[in-house]
């Protein structure tokens, strides 16, 4: 793979919103061509302006950034090396196709999934082969606080990427580590990707129906509890799959309530945000996802089922 010979390399960022952003403004702003590609008014904004960076990984501004609106209006000269992926799960399909459709995934490009929920990086590999696909686990938040400007406002833990081509993940780990955005590489990238579930289960869409920060969640008794019943059912699908780096739920409980959640608990949901702004929620790939492997494992997971169907509706009356 080209990358690993380079010092410097080039990237294509598609789905360029708060996260994609955050990559691909490191990235570009210690050295590696970077061309971001994302909704217009965030995109103009940032080919005009620059793209400033602001909170927990400190403060940058990055200037002559090249971006684009669609893939159509990428140069067919660029040549990425990777191409990090931070679409919302419901559109991963689309992006693929896309992604093929471009001729910008070569014999050598690695694709990256840098989303959340499950299922986003075996789509990938149906697509591309599962050589050329990367999960990785995201597990900070950010928001685009105006066009050009995003922040960080949460970190949870470091980046993790993995899949099956173990040279490319350390690769990149170290390009992303040394730009600024702390991240590691790991052998089986499906037993983290299954911890940020754990992780979202509860928090994602118990924010969005209660409208709280997360750390309310932690605090209020009846929220706590069906926080914990949500994680414990997810838990017991990942255990399942045999994904799980806690044999117990409540050894994963004890990092969640000891150090995960403090780090978080002043953040709100993006599943909020998405309902408030009339948008389709990741709901699907993250609780809908435990149903699905939960019914398939024979494992009953009722509060689940009964979250999933809240957020729904919340989402639909959102919209009338």
């Amino acid at each position: 793979m080209k990358i690993i010979h380079r010092a410097k390399a080039s990237y294509l960022v598609y789905g360029a919103g708060a996260i994609g952003s955050v990559f691909g403004g490191m990235l570009a702003g210690c050295g590696h061509e970077v061309v971001l590609v994302g909704r217009k008014e965030h995109m103009e904004a940032v080919a005009g302006e620059g793209l400033r960076i602001a909170g927990l990984l400190g403060d940058h501004m990055v200037e002559g950034l090249v971006t684009a609106s669609s893939l159509q209006d990428v140069s067919r000269d660029f040549e990425p090396d990777a191409i990090l992926l931070s679409v919302k799960s419901y559109d991963t399909a689309e992006a693929a196709e896309d992604l093929e459709r471009s001729g910008f995934v070569g014999p050598d490009t690695v694709v990256v999934s840098l989303q959340n929920g499950l299922g986003n990086v075996e789509v990938l590999q149906a697509k591309f082969g599962p050589e050329r696909v990367l999960g990785g686990r995201v597990i900070f938040g950010a928001e685009v606080t105006r066009p050009a400007s995003v922040e960080v406002t949460v970190w949870a833990d470091r980046v993790l990427l993995g899949g099956r081509n173990h040279v490319a993940a350390r690769s990149l780990a170290e390009h992303f580590t040394l730009c600024g955005i702390e991240t590691g590489s790991t052998e089986d990238i499906q037993v983290s990707l299954w911890g940020k579930v754990l992780y979202n289960v509860g928090l994602n869409p118990l924010s969005a129906i209660l409208e709280v920060p997360y750390g309310v969640l932690g605090e209020q008794e009846q929220a706590r509890r069906i926080l914990i019943d949500l994680i414990r059912e997810a838990h017991a699908v990942a255990a399942a799959e045999g994904r799980s780096s806690w044999e117990t739920a409540d050894q994963y409980l004890e990092v969640f309530f000891g150090r995960l959640l403090p780090a978080t608990e002043s953040h709100r949901s993006s599943m909020l945000q998405d309902i408030r702004s009339g948008r389709r929620t990741e709901i699907e790939a993250i609780n809908g996802e435990v149903i699905r492997r939960g019914k398939l494992r024979g494992i009953p997971v009722p509060v689940n089922e009964v979250v999933y169907h809240l957020v729904r509706s919340k989402t639909d009356l959102s919209r009338t």
